[in-house]
């Protein structure tokens, strides 16, 4: 017998990405406030004028002026927007691998694995607005009926 077996590469991958996605999803809400919201690097501007901030540039009629900080503001990334980054983009990435797998016909399960736990690491992000379809849908099905 001479069977021929199905590629699983990209599927594999994909629900590798899913996992670590959905675990990059739940760790936004598992771990403690103090942690999640603490600066990963902060760093702050100068509050002393720029040489760019006066430049003004004159080109017959158009002239061009950049803005004036009027205060210097603290820039600081938090563990929190880094672990919903991750989780998002790993979730497309999971979705995009199973999409791929499907064109290149491997095995649909692992696909559409893969495909389900990127979705479930972007709706874990934005669970607000499934709520709010949700609620929606409720509503309307109930008008109609």
């Amino acid at each position: 017998m001479d069977t021929v077996r199905q590629s699983r590469r990209l599927g594999i991958i994909g629900c590798a990405a899913g996992l670590l996605a959905l675990l990059a999803s739940a760790l936004t809400y598992l771990l403690p406030d103090a942690l999640l919201y603490k600066a990963v690097y902060q760093v702050t501007e100068a509050a002393a004028p720029k040489d760019t901030d006066h430049l003004v540039f004159r080109t017959k009629r158009l002239e061009i002026r950049s803005r004036e900080v009027p205060e210097p503001r603290t820039v600081s990334y938090t563990w929190s927007q880094g672990l919903s980054t991750a989780a998002v983009s790993l979730g497309l990435l999971a979705i995009a691998f199973a999409i791929l797998a499907v064109i290149l016909r491997e095995e649909k399960l692992l696909a559409g694995i893969a495909a389900a736990l990127g979705v479930a690491a972007i709706a874990v992000q934005v669970w607000w607005i499934l709520i709010a379809v949700a609620i929606a849908i409720v509503i309307i099905g109930s008008l109609l009926s």
